[in-house]
């Protein structure tokens, strides 16, 4: 028998599959889940997640804030975004999280520019970690 893995997101599944382990980014460090552990709810934060398959290769996802539900049989990952690994594009990535320094970097701290600075500053966090996960 295997762990299920689902990971949702606003735009649907992003992934479905039987898994060996997978090891996520919570709020107190990384953890790992296999079969018959157990029942919990959980946030996550946003960071690299590790998916041991049943034949043991790994497949990593970028993935943002959110939860994971898990029931012994059973993961669900609910994320505003998942980006696995095959499916970044590593130059993209650093091309976004550059121009989005740079336009950070002019933008004045002020509060008036409160908001774009955060939305500037999570468009860097979430391309540095598009860089991370696609080179693993």
């Amino acid at each position: 028998m295997a762990l299920e893995l689902v990971v949702v997101t606003p735009e649907g599944e992003a992934f479905s599959e039987a898994v060996q382990q997978v090891v996520l980014p919570g709020e107190a460090g990384r953890f790992g889940v296999l079969e018959s552990h157990e029942r919990f709810l959980t946030p996550l934060v946003r960071g690299p997640m590790q998916i041991i398959k049943s034949g043991g290769t790994t497949e990593w996802a970028a993935i943002s804030s959110g939860f994971a539900e898990v029931d012994g049989q059973k993961v669900v990952v609910l994320v505003d975004g998942c980006a696995l690994s095959g499916e970044i594009d590593r130059s993209a990535s650093e091309n976004r999280r550059a121009e989005a320094a740079r336009q950070l970097a002019l933008l004045a701290d002020t509060a008036e520019n409160a908001g774009e600075r955060l939305r500037l500053a999570e468009v860097v966090a979430k391309a540095e970690l598009e860089v991370e996960v696609a080179g693993l």
